[in-house]
């Protein structure tokens, strides 16, 4: 573990950063009807100063759902309120409690939904490949309710889920069930992905796209296999991985200029308003950490002392150690030295990307918190438009294949899985120096 960064001393001059406040805005009010099994109803009915008035049921399995009732919910939310007694007011207990006995009838709707969805079907060999489809979903919801599968892990699984029913209740599938899978109905299926022969994408798939379509297949098969222990063979298996390499490449590379002038607008004017989104470029152009790392990295994980920094890659929770440049050990020190201006005391949990340019305690903040702070900068500074941060690591691996720099090498600084995947950035362009015979080697 690395403490380096705690106590650590600095000469850095000290920067004020002022905090705007701005005081909240109550959109709605809401009042808790029923909990069942750790999934709570309420009834949310608009404030009087919002400008939605709109009430319904809502809970959240996994994600926020709304039930509006055919509009009886409003109607009679608002009858129950013009009755009641302002001269004898309830506390807000007393108001829930007679309002799950108005709603009970949609409550007990509400509970059946949930019970029977979080029922898992029983799956036979002559179970239809959509019904499969679906109990395979709610088992992987399941896990995310017992917290095995997290949020954003179910959201991906929920995006893989739609695409396979988009495809299975065709006409020409709706009829298959699982004893008729084979090999065949796969490679079928990824030819149909790869052209976009249904519509079922808004454009075709590369192959990368593809093949992590296809994880969440294998994940099926040994839910079927191990799980189910349904006596099936796992036909993904005579199915190669495609190849990355071979398809059009999906990202820009930034021109030297651009990305020169980018730095040296960070550097020489906004080094202290915009000192996380110079750190974040920095740390994928140099170390090619990609922005999802970066957001997990805690202060614990920082050496400033020995320039070293932990990165956890959380697609496999390995953990690799990178050197951290000067300038990237000099923005650190930055953040830290706001940290301890607003009166902190800096602790390993923290972690690196915070608001306001400090050390952030409780969660960590998405990836997306850094893409907003780019598109903060393109709107100070319009010449670098329709760029994304993201293309300064597709930069850096170009320049390096570009420059001579070992596949291997650059695959490993990348954190790449396979070689494949590296060499998706060379460049048609990329001129490769002749090894030389050496004319004293003649006789």
């Amino acid at each position: 573990m690395f403490n380096g960064i705690i106590g650590m001393t600095s000469g850095m001059k000290q920067t004020s950063v002022s905090l705007k406040i701005t005081r909240p805005t109550v959109k709605s009010i809401k009042y808790l009807l029923s909990n069942h099994n750790g999934v709570e109803i309420y009834l949310s009915m608009p404030h009087e100063q919002s400008k939605d008035k709109k009430y319904y049921l809502t809970f959240n399995n996994p994600t926020q759902q709304k039930y509006y009732g055919d509009g009886s919910v409003k109607r009679r939310s608002i009858e129950f309120f013009k009755e009641l007694n302002a001269y004898e007011p309830l506390k807000h207990s007393q108001i829930e409690a007679q309002l799950a006995t108005i709603f009970k009838t949609d409550l007990e709707l509400i509970i059946s939904e949930l019970q029977s969805n979080n029922k898992v079907a029983e799956i036979s060999m002559r179970s239809k490949v959509t019904v499969a489809l679906e109990s395979f979903f709610t088992y992987k919801t399941l896990q995310h309710e017992e917290g095995t599968v997290d949020k954003v892990s179910l959201g991906g699984y929920k995006h893989h889920h739609k695409k396979l029913l988009a495809y299975f209740t065709m006409s020409e599938f709706d009829d298959l069930n699982i004893s008729n899978m084979d090999s065949g109905l796969w490679l079928k299926y990824r030819v149909d992905l790869l052209n976009n022969t249904y519509n079922i994408s808004t454009k075709k798939l590369l192959n990368t796209s593809v093949n992590q379509h296809f994880q969440y297949i294998t994940q099926f098969y040994m839910w079927l296999i191990d799980y189910l222990e349904l006596p099936i063979k796992n036909h993904l298996k005579k199915l190669k991985k495609l190849s990355g390499s071979k398809q059009e490449k999906r990202f820009k590379v930034l021109s030297d200029e651009l990305i020169s002038e980018f730095y040296h607008v960070l550097e020489h004017k906004e080094k202290y308003n915009f000192t996380r989104l110079y750190l974040s470029g920095l740390l994928l152009y140099e170390n090619n950490i990609r922005l999802s790392e970066q957001v997990l990295i805690q202060v614990k994980n920082i050496d400033l002392e020995k320039g070293l920094l932990q990165v956890t890659n959380k697609k496999n929770d390995t953990v690799r150690t990178v050197i951290l440049s000067s300038k990237a050990k000099e923005l650190i020190s930055i953040i830290r030295q706001n940290t301890t201006v607003r009166g902190l005391t800096i602790e390993g949990c923290m972690w690196l990307f915070g608001g306001h340019n400090v050390f952030k305690l409780g969660k960590p903040h998405s990836f997306k918190e850094l893409g907003t702070l780019m598109r903060r900068f393109r709107k100070a500074y319009p010449q670098f438009a329709g760029r994304t941060l993201y293309e300064h690591k597709h930069t850096s691996i170009t320049h390096q294949f570009n420059n001579g720099v070992d596949h291997y090498l650059i695959k490993e600084r990348a954190n790449h899985s396979s070689i494949a995947t590296t060499e998706i950035y060379l460049q048609s362009n990329r001129v490769i120096k002749p090894y030389e015979f050496s004319q004293t080697d003649i006789v």
